[in-house]
């Protein structure tokens, strides 16, 4: 405690106001010092002024006939003998104005031309202490015009020492050190005392502070300083009253808490808590009232009562409640306490005097009881000492009380309403089950009847497309076929119009003449001719045989393209799931082949952008059906878009360092911007005959490869772009991430 109060007067207020009187006394002594000093020092120059004066009024006469008869010995002699009468004299000095002068000094004396320092233009007297060049010290110097008979003849200066003033000049500066001094420790023991005799009244507020903080709601303030201190001691008893008072509700209101949580049955609880409550807020009467609301009018009844000590008994306090009823005041807040607001009521004159008592409640508060959502009753508080005004505390005490009590009445109910509901319970957990679990196997069914739609609409989708692809590779053998067909029909009729008969004949004709071969060939005339129509025979036969050749070419040709588009459709319809490296330029040229029927019947340009690119390992079959179904959305857009020519633009492009982007950009009737996204979902489609599954499972496909699939599109009429974005990595990399 010592040490509180030493801090709180070394940091706190008591040394502010020692610092500030103290303070006050250092700067009116400072004051009065600087004012003093100054004065003294010219009270000792004014003395020298006045004997430099006199002695100066002694020279003029002197001067006056040495001006005459311009005989200056006499000025000299008498200098001389001012100057051995008087110590404090240093020098004389008589200059006319043309600059003659007679400088006499203690020791010697001289007839000189000095300067214009001692014969100055202005006519004037001067006094002060300063610097004389000449003799090269500090004097106090006094220079006087010396006139003659009207005319301005000269000066006369008078050079006194410097050595009495300075040690009077000394003496006051010590004299005044001293008395300032003294004046200071004086100042500071005054102000001391006069900072702790006004600290302590603060210091005894503080200490009762102190033990206000410490709980000590007992302690008081001292009172008799008669100053503000006084009436803020006087406050503070005041508030350390309401706070003793706060907590003694504050603790009541804890008890019942308390009580409330610890019994089951609050009417066990109910009065111990109406004593301790109205005990804290002082009150004289508390009571319990129970409303019935119904026709005709609300009823109340008494439940609990409590009184103080010296109160009247219970009966003349139901007598007097009685009377508050049928006087119609209470009935009239009957509204504003179902609200759940509290009521204040203090113009009870006429109740007092119907129940003919000596002793009733001047004033009484009323706080309503909800019991969950039904309006209960309500808590009364009486006094009667007077008109009282409820503090905020004992407002807030008693409707933390009237909650927690219709919280317990709550619990009660729910108690009850339990204990009835046991009874029920297992027939009511049975239905439940049983509901339950015909929920549980309607869920089941339709989640398989779900799944079993999915199923079918994904299989549906497959087929659709196999038979889409089907579809283009059955156009791309058919169109084969027919430059098969056209090759064989030209091979058979070449080969008919070979003219092997001919060459049959010309043989018969050499096996008849076998044994004159040479005779006939060369005598007869047929002979003759053979030859010739042998080798013209053998030319045409080659020529055929080359046609026949070249057609046969073709016809292999063909058959190797019929085998080739058979072999991508077999090689693409392999199983998915498999990661493989492979380019996306030849699945993108793949994916084109097995559409191309379809392109070349509606006429639509196929362009490619095609960045040459590392290897990728991906699911080709993925990537394929997304391309695929991508192709063939465009070629739908353009189609029902009626442009011709149509134009599908499709590009591989690196994006960033990781990533590969294939965009398939169509000419066709584009899309809206609130179907850029829906066009991703299940079920939706914006083409007539479309099942709204190729796009999602497309989507999905790509979030499986760790890529993405999305729509860009400036509007309806302008076209759109499907881009595939899919990491760019390769086998190793894949099998490391």
């Amino acid at each position: 405690m010592k040490k509180s109060r030493r801090l709180s007067f070394g940091r706190g207020i008591g040394v502010r106001i020692f610092i500030l009187s103290w303070l006050v006394s250092i700067l009116t002594l400072a004051i009065f010092v600087v004012a003093l000093i100054p004065e003294q020092k010219r009270d000792l120059q004014d003395a020298l002024s006045s004997k430099a004066r006199g002695i100066s009024s002694s020279l003029q006469e002197v001067t006056a006939g040495a001006a005459i008869s311009e005989d200056y010995s006499s000025v000299v002699d008498h200098c001389v003998q001012v100057l051995a009468g008087d110590d404090a004299i240093d020098y004389l000095v008589i200059s006319k104005n043309d600059g003659t002068s007679v400088v006499v000094e203690r020791n010697r004396w001289r007839a000189d031309k000095l300067g214009e320092f001692w014969h100055p233009s202005e006519h004037q007297t001067f006094a002060g202490i300063r610097m004389v060049p000449m003799f090269g010290r500090r004097v106090f110097h006094f220079a006087q015009p010396f006139d003659y008979s009207g005319i301005q003849w000269g000066w006369i200066h008078v050079g006194l020492s410097l050595s009495s003033y300075d040690l009077s000049v000394n003496r006051v500066y010590h004299r005044t050190g001293l008395i300032a001094v003294f004046c200071g420790v004086l100042s500071l023991l005054v102000s001391v005392v006069y900072a702790r005799r006004q600290v302590r009244p603060i210091r005894s507020l503080q200490a009762v502070v102190g033990q206000i903080a410490k709980g000590e709601l007992s302690a008081r303030a001292p009172l008799g300083s008669r100053d503000e201190i006084e009436s803020l001691a006087s406050s503070f008893n005041t508030m350390a009253d309401s706070l003793l008072q706060r907590n003694q509700i504050l603790e009541s209101v804890r008890l019942a808490a308390q009580e409330f949580l610890t019994n089951t049955d609050p009417r066990e609880v109910i009065p111990r808590v109406l004593e301790r409550l109205g005990n804290a807020a002082h009150a004289s009467v508390a009571c319990l009232v129970e409303m019935k609301l119904g026709p005709p009018v609300a009823v109340g009844s008494m439940r609990y009562q409590w009184l103080a000590r010296g109160i009247a008994d219970g009966k003349s306090l139901e007598a007097w409640q009685q009377c508050v009823w049928e006087s119609n005041i209470l009935t009239a807040h009957l509204e504003t306490l179902s609200r759940g607001e509290a009521v204040t009521i203090t113009n009870l004159e006429e109740v007092t005097k119907a129940s003919d008592l000596l002793v009733s409640p001047k004033s009484i508060i009323l706080i309503p009881i909800h019991a969950g959502n039904e309006w209960f009753g309500f808590l009364s508080f009486g006094d009667v000492a007077g008109k009282r005004t409820w503090s905020e505390a004992e407002l807030d005490a008693f409707r933390a009380t009237a909650g927690m009590l219709g919280a317990s009445i709550t619990r009660q109910r729910a108690q009850d309403e339990l204990v009835d509901a046991k009874a029920t319970l297992e027939i009511r957990v049975t239905e439940r089950t049983a509901e339950l679990q015909d929920q549980v196997h309607a869920k089941e069914r339709a989640l398989a009847e779900l799944a079993e739609a999915q199923k079918r609409l994904i299989d549906m989708s497959r087929l659709s497309g196999m038979a889409e692809v089907a579809t283009g590779v059955l156009h791309n053998v058919g169109n084969v076929l027919n430059s098969v067909n056209v090759s064989a029909s030209l091979v058979a009729t070449k080969i008919g119009e070979f003219r092997l008969d001919h060459l049959a004949a010309a043989i018969d004709m050499l096996e008849q003449h076998r044994t004159d071969a040479g005779t006939f060939l060369r005598e007869d005339p047929k002979g003759q001719r053979l030859i010739p129509y042998l080798s013209n025979l053998g030319h045409v036969l080659r020529q055929d045989c080359q046609t026949a050749l070249s057609e046969l070419h073709h016809l292999q040709n063909h058959i190797g393209h019929i085998k080739t588009i058979v072999a991508t459709q077999q090689n693409y319809a392999k199983v998915s799931g498999l990661i493989e490296e492979l380019r996306l330029a030849d699945l993108a040229e793949g994916a084109l082949r097995i559409v191309e029927p379809g392109l070349e019947r509606h006429q639509i340009r196929v362009e490619r952008d095609f960045q040459d690119l590392p290897p990728l390992a991906a699911d080709k079959h993925k990537i394929l059906q997304i391309l695929l179904n991508l192709l063939r959305n465009a070629k739908e857009a353009i189609r029902q878009s009626q442009r011709q020519p149509g134009l599908i633009r499709i590009s591989i492009r690196r994006h960033n360092h990781d990533r590969v982007r294939i965009e398939v950009q169509d000419s066709g009737t584009g899309l809206a911007a609130e179907n850029l996204t829906r066009i991703f979902a299940h079920g939706y489609t914006t083409k007539a005959n479309g099942h709204g599954f190729g796009l999602h499972s497309g989507a999905l496909a790509a979030q499986q490869m760790s890529g993405s699939l999305w729509a860009e599109s400036q509007g309806l009429g302008h076209g759109a772009a499907f881009i595939l974005e899919l990491p760019l990595l390769s086998a190793h990399e894949r099998t490391l991430a």
